[in-house]
């Protein structure tokens, strides 16, 4: 070990979200690491209005959990902003391209956090959306400003901090100052 940081948790493989993934997602979404900056409520009724389109295909935003020996341990997301444009405004003064996507992610088990799973989970979903979204040169992740962790993880996978402010937009999850962090397509 290098000292650079916890030792790599495995490899990471990314499954689509099933509705028989809901009740996990569910207690992952009342764990207080989670829903201190993921503001989803995981009752069912709740998850299957704001999942049940994704997992039917009738949402572009495509959401995976992410497994490490086949055992779930987050969740993981990604959007073309070009399919949120209330996005492609709100990030327009961190100098988003329009044409960029985003993502999101969460590890689920507060016993996983602090072991560099985070950003583990953000390079598997990166790596994939590149190969997905060929058209998309930059990757995008807004995070708030007091969630340290996060961003870190994003620095550890390679992300630059390029904005910090306040987002306008009309979700009140997206309250408070904000950090926007931008990975580039790497060349070749």
């Amino acid at each position: 070990m290098t000292g650079d940081g916890p030792p790599s948790p495995g490899p990471v493989a990314l499954r689509s979200l099933a509705r028989t993934d809901f009740p996990l997602l569910g207690t992952w979404l009342a764990a207080p690491h989670v829903a201190r900056w993921w503001s989803d409520p995981g009752d069912p009724a709740s998850l299957e209005a704001r999942y049940g389109p994704t997992v039917d295909g009738d949402d572009p935003t495509e959401v995976f959990v992410a497994t490490v020996g086949g055992e779930p341990v987050g969740l993981v997301q990604r959007y073309r902003l070009a399919d949120e444009p209330g996005w492609v405004v709100a990030l327009g003064p961190a100098g988003v391209p329009p044409d960029a996507f985003g993502i999101d992610y969460l590890v689920g088990d507060p016993a996983r956090t602090g072991r560099g799973l985070g950003p583990a989970m953000i390079e598997a979903l990166v790596a994939d959306s590149w190969r997905r979204y060929p058209e998309c040169p930059t990757c995008v992740v807004a995070v708030h400003a007091d969630n340290r962790r996060s961003w870190r993880a994003l620095e550890r996978s390679g992300f630059a901090r390029a904005w910090a402010g306040r987002l306008d937009t009309d979700d009140p999850a997206d309250g408070g100052p904000h950090v926007v962090y931008l990975r580039r397509r790497p060349a070749g």
